[in-house]
């Protein structure tokens, strides 16, 4: 999450200088607290609101996702390769953590073996 985080930081401090604003008149345009963007500018607000980045974009001119859009490098996996493209993956993906919380996308294999119970003693 840090390198999220510092990610994040760099991107909206980038913006706001190429905008030419200072942090109290990017505070002033997005309605936040100079405190609120000097903290995610250093990257000590891991986790902002949506809220607060779509206040932000729409101050800084941009659209909602360049504040996120292509934060990492993509990296490559062996389909990708295959068809000559690089796929970029969310952050932890790489080492299995999606797959280990339960984060996939669908119900976690505890869940299903609990409903497949339940279905068999009703048919009894």
């Amino acid at each position: 999450m840090k390198r999220l985080a510092k990610a994040i930081s760099q991107r909206i401090k980038g913006l706001r200088e190429a905008a030419g604003l200072s942090q109290q008149e990017l505070a002033v345009k997005a309605d936040l607290s100079v405190s609120q963007v000097a903290k995610l500018e250093q990257g000590s607000k891991a986790d902002p609101r949506v809220s607060t980045m779509l206040s932000l974009a729409r101050a800084l001119g941009v659209l909602p996702g360049a504040i996120v859009d292509d934060l990492f490098p993509p990296r490559s996996t062996p389909e990708a390769e295959a068809e000559g493209e690089a796929v970029a993956e969310p952050e932890g993906a790489a080492n299995g953590e999606a797959a280990a919380n339960g984060s996939s996308g669908g119900e976690s294999s505890g869940k299903k073996k609990k409903n497949k119970k339940k279905g068999k003693k009703k048919e009894k």
